[in-house]
């Protein structure tokens, strides 16, 4: 996973050491829950995989479901943060500058954070109550977002008209298709999809297939 996903916002009072610690383990349980799902992955797993003892996951985060949920709350503050901050640097570009660049940062977001989707489809498989919680506080809010952006692209002929709602999950396969199955397009391409070159070609492709026009 990125290093430069967020961790939760700590308290002062935390020593560097400790927040040092659950930055891994927040960051090893993404990666593992991304790849496995909430029932695949066990606490013992997380804690080799962030190089800890398992008895430090109890400790600072109480269950494997607290731990789960501050791994959602990461990868969702990393992808706000970014997304704010590449807003603020694009100026006053018109409008569907703005938009079309808006769309292309999704997509190189998606690139170099492959497990941002990965989570969301493993907690689509997984426990309905968590599903129920990861909906209510992020998804929804998060799709909000999202839908407001689609529809403004809707109308500067960037997007297809119709049913917002599902022109964004058209979306989102489109976006994560080669990042998904990243291993069989590097074994049939010989190429790796998260190369630059490959990355800048999927955003041109990308938003060609959806405006039905070349960028």
């Amino acid at each position: 996973m990125n290093s430069k996903v967020s961790c939760a916002p700590q308290k002062r009072s935390e020593q560097k050491r400790s927040r040092e610690t659950k930055c891994k383990i927040i960051k090893a349980a993404l990666a593992e829950f991304a790849s496995a799902g909430f029932e695949g992955v066990s606490t013992r797993a997380i804690a080799s995989r962030a190089g800890v003892n398992h008895t430090l996951i109890t400790h600072h985060f109480g269950t494997k479901e607290d731990l789960w949920k501050a791994a959602a709350a990461a990868i969702f503050d990393t992808y706000l943060s970014e997304s704010e901050k590449y807003r603020q640097s694009l100026g006053h570009l018109e409008q569907i500058e703005v938009v079309r660049e808006l769309l292309k940062h999704y997509i190189n977001f998606s690139a170099e954070f492959p497990d941002f989707h990965r989570f969301m489809i493993q907690a689509n498989h997984g426990d309905s109550e968590l599903l129920n919680w990861f909906t209510d506080e992020y998804i929804s809010p998060y799709a909000d977002s999202e839908l407001d952006l689609l529809q403004q692209a809707q109308k500067l002929g960037l997007m297809p008209e119709g049913d917002s709602l599902h022109v964004r999950y058209l979306f989102i396969g489109a976006v994560n298709s080669i990042f998904t199955f990243a291993l069989q397009f590097k074994r049939l391409s010989a190429t790796d999809p998260f190369s630059k070159q490959v990355v800048e070609r999927h955003v041109e492709y990308v938003l060609s297939l959806f405006s039905g026009k070349k960028l």
